[in-house]
């Protein structure tokens, strides 16, 4: 079964806007009330080890509600949904398709959760607060009079709905007064949260009396998902203190950001990072010192940023990009290092440098998708049980040719038996319109977490400026394959179709795993009239097991072959006569797809296996 599309009237964004990339599609899509709980989970950015935002500080005050409350008030002003300690996070009701991590707190004994997902209701207004004991910041080290430098840290995971908002209060007369201020939550929602994300609040301007200071976390929303924090800190408030709160393997601004590039595809690398000042003083003229290793972990360039930035307040962020001039040639995983200076010399250093090790280059894989799996993709939100298509836009720095898609399958609903195909649309100038597609595939249980790799009848043609859309695809019901997810990447690079045809993309989205295979898969032909021989597993990571069914005795020769047609490893069996089951070690082979081809007086067949 093949469906053939057009996108027709699909205006799409081009230039050099920031963090929007050209060929990026509109109709850009969010979730809708009615679909709350579509089958798509919150793709978060784990960052546990990111940072040690305790190191390099003087602190006051800490609570990590390893004790429980320990003193903290929780109060219901309306609603049903109250602050509680968890040692596990959300409950993600039984039957629910959206579930939602626990917090990646630095102290996992216990925390406090606001689960609004599972114990709100709709329609139901919901306002609680949790208030801290009487803090005497004096006799745990403050100084007796201010002015005060202070401020308040915490780790949250914050999963954003509708019509939730999140407050800080702070009072230094016991709360018989308090200064309430919003915790700003940017490009909150179902995608692309921080896990843990350190808030930091400057609260000098609240603070005169040390000894009597309250802090509360409030929140008011209507059945949305939650709040998961641990960890909060009053500490001294640094007069200069710059970090690093992002970094990018790509550039977000005048194309998009790929974790995989083919060798032939490489071009000079453009990395990035987002710098924040948490700091009570302004700092200026602000720069990124950086470094590129390749994988063998040798330097191959390094520098500071010729574009500086001139000045940021306390809280305030931006994003510094580096053109490095370095076009890596050897294949596998480069590591990029970033460390943040200014004018004036950081107080508290450990927050000032981050790592990025989200690129490979490849013999033929082209990929955005990075890290663990984070989410699954099965439909649309109101596509109903429609037929639909998710994928990755990829831009064309040579001329090449594309061979094949592969997709990695959500292992957490049972796969066996469901119908799933690849399709390709690439940009004419004004819209996507179809290309080519792969043959239907059936999946099997040995599908269930693992890469589908399907190729297309003949190599489609890529010349340089081309603009792919490469995407997986099902034609619905109520049980469908998922499409996994997992990385943060730029606005509108992920897109697909949904039941009516419609182009549609995600915004503050998470990379399918849906990876062009820039290869032609065609060399290697299957020559054998018969099907005698099997190969399992496949994938396969240490060993494939290859079963024979001879009907006569012939002279017989298993080659292994990369996917340029070149033998790599060879197992001369001699005559084999009626069944034999042989294992072929794959220990030295790197991963990658191949071809496992049987030789003998009979002719040549030959099947092709991915090794992990």
């Amino acid at each position: 079964m093949k469906k053939i599309y057009t996108f027709l009237g699909c205006a799409l964004m081009s230039g050099a806007a920031v963090a929007q990339a050209p060929y990026s599609v509109n109709g850009q899509y969010q979730f809708s009330s009615t679909t709350k709980h579509a089958p798509n989970g919150i793709t978060f950015v784990d960052m546990r080890d990111a940072v040690n935002h305790y190191q390099d500080r003087v602190i006051f005050y800490t609570e990590n509600f390893d004790a429980g409350f320990n003193g903290w008030a929780p109060v219901t002003q309306n609603g049903p949904v109250d602050f509680q300690i968890t040692n596990v996070g959300h409950a993600n009701d039984a039957g629910s398709s959206f579930v939602i991590p626990a917090l990646l707190t630095s102290t996992p004994t216990n925390w406090v959760l606001f689960d609004s997902d599972s114990d709100g209701s709709s329609g139901q207004q919901e306002d609680a607060t949790l208030t801290s004991p009487v803090i005497d910041l004096v006799a745990l080290g403050a100084p007796a009079s201010g002015p005060y430098q202070l401020k308040v840290e915490f780790e949250q995971f914050y999963a954003g709905w509708q019509s939730d908002t999140l407050f800080l209060a702070v009072s230094d007369d016991g709360g018989a007064t308090w200064d309430e201020v919003e915790i700003m939550n940017n490009s909150v929602g179902r995608e692309g949260r921080p896990n843990p994300e350190i808030v930091s609040i400057n609260v000098s301007p609240y603070i005169t009396d040390a000894t009597n200071v309250k802090l509360r976390m409030r929140w008011t929303g209507n059945w949305d998902y939650g709040w998961q924090f641990d960890n909060i800190t009053i500490a001294e408030l640094p007069d200069n203190d710059m970090k690093i709160t992002s970094t990018f393997h790509g550039d977000l601004i005048n194309a998009f950001m790929f974790s995989q590039v083919p060798v032939e595809q490489a071009i000079p690398l453009v990395i990035g990072a987002d710098v924040k000042n948490i700091g009570y003083l302004a700092q200026t003229n602000i720069a990124i010192e950086w470094e590129v290793f390749d994988p063998s972990a040798a330097s191959v360039g390094s520098g500071t940023s010729s574009t500086t930035i001139a000045s940021l307040n306390n809280n305030e962020n931006d994003t510094i990009w580096i053109n490095t001039g370095i076009t890596p040639t050897a294949l596998g995983n480069y590591t990029f290092t970033f460390n943040v200076i200014a004018t004036s010399p950081d107080d508290a250093t450990s927050n000032n440098s981050m790592d990025n090790t989200n690129f490979w280059l490849t013999p033929y894989t082209y990929a955005a998708d990075y890290g663990n799996p984070s989410a699954a993709f099965y439909n649309w939100s109101g596509n109903n049980d429609g037929a639909c298509s998710i994928g990755n836009i990829y831009t064309i720095e040579a001329n090449d040719v594309i061979g094949g898609i592969t997709t990695r399958i959500d292992n957490n609903v049972v796969v066996e038996d469901k119908l799933m195909y690849y399709v390709l649309y690439k940009f004419d100038g004004t819209t996507y319109v179809y290309e080519d597609q792969t043959s239907d595939y059936t999946t099997t249980p040995a599908d269930n977490g693992q890469f589908v790799t399907l190729f297309f009848d003949a190599p489609v043609n890529a010349v340089a400026g081309d603009a792919f859309l490469a995407m997986a695809a099902h034609y619905g019901g109520t049980e469908t394959v998922g499409f996994e997810m997992g990385g943060s990447v730029s606005q509108g690079s992920v897109a697909g179709t949904d039941e009516t045809s419609a182009l549609v993309s995600l915004i503050s989205p998470a990379a399918p795993f849906v990876r062009m295979l820039m290869h032609d898969f065609t060399g290697v032909e299957e020559t054998a009239s018969a099907d005698r021989f099997e190969v399992y597993p496949n994938p396969a990571s240490e060993a494939l097991n290859v079963t024979l069914t001879l009907t006569q005795s012939e002279n017989t020769i298993i080659n292994v072959l990369d996917i340029t047609g070149k033998v790599v490893k060879t197992i001369n069996l001699g005559t084999v006569n009626g069944d034999k089951n042989v294992t072929v070690s794959l220990d030295e082979m790197t991963s990658g797809i191949y071809f496992i081809q049987l030789v003998n007086a009979d002719g040549k067949q030959v099947k092709k296996f991915v090794k992990k």
